[in-house]
């Protein structure tokens, strides 16, 4: 006698819902993404930051035989974002001293910060060289100008920031300012040295550098390291 035969039911599947979901993900991102190019439409182009010099304090100056420049010095440095509706932030910035064009301190890093809108952010960064080599022609120009009491310095600004909106941040801008320091040393220069620790006052606005000079002086640092940084790019198509 057989058995009777066990019908086993067949539960049909469910349909997937991952369509669905990834279609409704799209969507959403499409609808924020107009959203959003709607809302920075609306409100005007976000200007950059204004940069001002405050003051320098020099802790150390001297110039020896042969050429060799050291500098020591504390600068103050303020950042205004001048905008209403946009914050500024500011990933990596950079600040070094110049000698008509040649780099006589190291970079000294300023940290990283976000600045809202019309509000002012301070950074004092050390500059330090010691026994920079300068070239001959770029020597003579300075002892002339240390005699006279006088030392014209550039403090050159490198950097990138972005955009901010709400918790939205956009865009990547290369920030690259000089603020002169004509720092006036008077009766404080003895020859080719210098009384340490009096404060300048300068309150001055910085104005937009060329890239080229910047360039030239992070390949001067990295060639001394005995290490050069290079992007490799490949374009093509397969």
């Amino acid at each position: 006698m057989e058995a009777p035969k066990v019908e086993v039911a067949h539960i049909p599947k469910k349909k997937s819902n991952y369509l669905y979901l990834i279609l409704g993900g799209g969507g959403f991102l499409i609808i924020l993404g107009i959203a959003i190019t709607f809302y920075l439409g609306i409100l005007p182009l976000p200007h950059r930051p204004q940069f001002n010099l405050n003051e320098a304090t020099i802790s150390g100056l001297r110039f020896s035989d042969p050429n060799l420049l050291t500098c020591n010095m504390q600068v103050t440095l303020s950042a205004k974002n001048p905008n209403t509706n946009y914050g500024i932030f500011i990933e990596k910035l950079e600040a070094r001293a110049f000698y008509q064009n040649q780099q006589v301190t190291v970079a000294a890093e300023l940290p990283a910060t976000c600045v809202s809108p019309k509000m002012v952010t301070v950074w004092p960064p050390f500059m330090y060289g010691n026994d920079v080599s300068i070239p001959p022609h770029e020597a003579a120009n300075l002892i002339v100008d240390l005699n006279a009491g006088n030392l014209p310095l550039d403090i050159k600004v490198d950097g990138s920031l972005k955009w901010k909106v709400s918790s939205f941040t956009f865009g990547t801008y290369r920030l690259m300012v000089n603020c002169l320091a004509d720092i006036p040393l008077g009766s404080n220069a003895n020859g080719t040295t210098y009384e340490s620790g009096v404060n300048y006052q300068f309150d001055q606005p910085c104005k937009d550098e060329p890239l080229c000079p910047l360039v030239a002086a992070g390949l001067m640092e990295d060639l001394k390291s005995g290490r050069v940084s290079l992007d490799i790019k490949v374009n093509g198509r397969l």
